[in-house]
This record gives structure tokens, sequence and C-alpha cells, in this order.
């Protein structure tokens, strides 16, 4: 039996752990993935962030993450990772019980921070294709070195992996459907100042594989023009999105908004009584310093819940 179990081992839920074990609170956290870190360390590792507080040159996303994570730990949290939730259930006015692969757990209260998305979102001309040169995230950036790489999507994922491989492919090519980016303007602007070419209004419209099965060609459309013409490629990288964790919102009866995050009051309380919400999961701002105030704030909510008055045992 927990104080609190917060879902997801991201920066808000880590944030919101740390928090609540420094009130005294038992914390158990749960994470699908086979780390805590959340998106800094599976999407972005060696990207440098420079927007969080307190790192005047940046830092990079897998030791912000890890200084996370140690900063959890070392305040008494407990940590479980490979732990998927497939359901949370309130069965008494202060028990909740929370159902994993493996396990089943309870809380008095739960932290969701499960983030807004759940699995990279597929192109649909590639949906069907399982050859190993198309990719949706980059693990190990020295697989590309001296590659030819094409990425599809305008967003701050797609430049920000621009950025970080450029100086090491033959060369890095963007995909852009739209006829602006809708990454950051600096992002965009280092992109095309280390030399990415950005081709913009232009979508993939066909590939070609070799005989073993690998991409090797494409056929992009510039779509003001109706031109087309065949790019020679070795890698392929997909940027669009993710797909948002509506399902397992919806399964378990919580109330979502329309751009699929949890609706939440000014407690960051969900439509569940002593459930709350942190992080990209609440919508609106999806950056990793609101992530952690959000996981601060829905912390010290949740304990004042708990201790009634919150300075008494």
């Amino acid at each position: 039996m927990y104080d609190v179990i917060v879902v997801g081992a991201g920066p808000a839920g880590l944030t919101a752990a740390t928090n609540l074990s420094h009130r005294g609170l038992t914390a158990l956290v749960l994470e699908k993935q086979p780390m805590p870190g959340g998106l800094p360390v599976l999407l972005y590792p060696d990207k440098i962030i420079k927007d969080h507080p307190g790192f005047p040159v940046g830092i990079l996303g897998k030791e912000l993450s890890r200084m996370l994570h140690m900063q959890a730990v070392n305040s008494g949290a407990e940590i479980k990772c490979d732990e998927e939730v497939l359901n949370v259930e309130k069965v008494g006015e202060d028990l909740f019980t929370v159902k994993t692969v493996k396990d089943e757990y309870s809380a008095k209260r739960v932290i969701l921070s499960t983030g807004i998305v759940n699995t990279p979102r597929k192109l649909e001309l590639l949906k069907d294709y399982s050859g190993p040169n198309i990719h949706y995230k980059i693990e190990h950036p020295e697989e590309f070195r001296d590659k030819s790489l094409v990425i599809v999507g305008g967003g701050d994922n797609a430049f920000d992996i621009a950025v970080q491989v450029c100086s090491i492919t033959r060369s890095t090519t963007i995909l852009v459907r739209e006829k602006y980016a809708k990454a950051m303007a600096h992002t965009v602007k280092a992109a095309e100042e280390l030399g990415v070419k950005v081709l913009y209004n232009t979508e993939l419209r066909e590939v070609f594989e070799d005989q073993f099965g690998r991409i090797e060609r494409i056929k992009v459309k510039e779509l003001s023009t109706e031109k087309e013409k065949v790019i020679d490629v070795q890698e392929i990288l997909v940027a669009i999105g993710f797909v948002p964790v509506k399902e397992f919102l919806r399964n378990n009866g919580f109330k979502p908004v329309k751009d699929g995050s949890v609706r939440v009051n000014k407690n960051l309380e969900t439509n569940i009584k002593g459930v709350f919400a942190a992080g990209d999961v609440t919508g609106e701002v999806r950056v990793i310093a609101k992530a952690c105030a959000d996981g601060i704030t829905a912390a010290v909510h949740t304990f004042e819940t708990i201790k009634k008055p919150y300075w008494l045992k």
C-alpha cells in the first residue's frame, strides 16, 4: 500500500515522486519503458536542451533524465520499469488499485504522468513496411554516419534530429509537407545554416526497394507545382508525431479534451476525485520545464488531500 502511485517516469512523474517523498509520502512510479526518463532519453538523448532553467549552456536529454531519476531515487521514491499500466480503478474513498502487465498495486492517490503520446505515428505510405532502413526515432546516431538521410516531418523533432546528425551524414534532407515548418525558428535556421536541405510543400509519394528489401530511392512531389522527382536515399526517418494516449484515458473513465489530453481543474485533479495529472498529458504548453512544474503542483495538491490539515500527520 502506497500513499501515491505515479504513472509514468518522465520529467513530470519523476519530479512529482521527488516532491511527494520529500513531503513524507510513500511514492511508487510505474514506467512502461525499460528505463526511466521519458521522452528526453527515449526520443532525443543526445539533443542539447537549451530552454530548461538552470543550464546556461544547455544539457543533453539523457543527462537531464538521469539527474531527475537520481533525484527521485535519492528522495526515497520507488521506481519500477517494464510495468505498463493497464487499469486505474477507484475501489474506495481513499483507495485505488493500479493494474499493470505484471502486478497489481494499491494507493490512496494516483498521479497520471503518461505523456500525451504513446507510439510514433506511422506514415500511411509506410505503415506496412518493415525494412531495416526506416526509423521512427534515433537511438544510435552513428548508424547514420556517411549515409544519405531523408527526414519526413516539419516539427521540432524533425529539425532537432537534423541538427543533431547532419555533421556525420553524407547528406540530410527534410521533407516538409506544409509551406512552412512548425519547428522553432532558431532550429530551422540552424539546420539550414548547417547545410540541411529543406524541401517545403513536398510529400513522399513512393518508395523503391532493392533486392534485399531496403529502400534505395524515393519519389517526392512538390505540391504547388505537381512536379515529381526521385531521390536516392540510404536511411529514412519519419518524425510526424505520435499516437495519443486517448484509448488509455477513455478505457479508465477519464474525460479528455479535443487534443486528446486529460481534463483537469486548477489543482490538476482529473474528473476522478483522487487522481491528478501532470506534464504533457494535461495539454497546453509541452516543454520539460512546464512538465516538472506540473509534477510539483500535482504533488502538492495530492499531499494536501491526504494530510488534512496538511501540517498534521
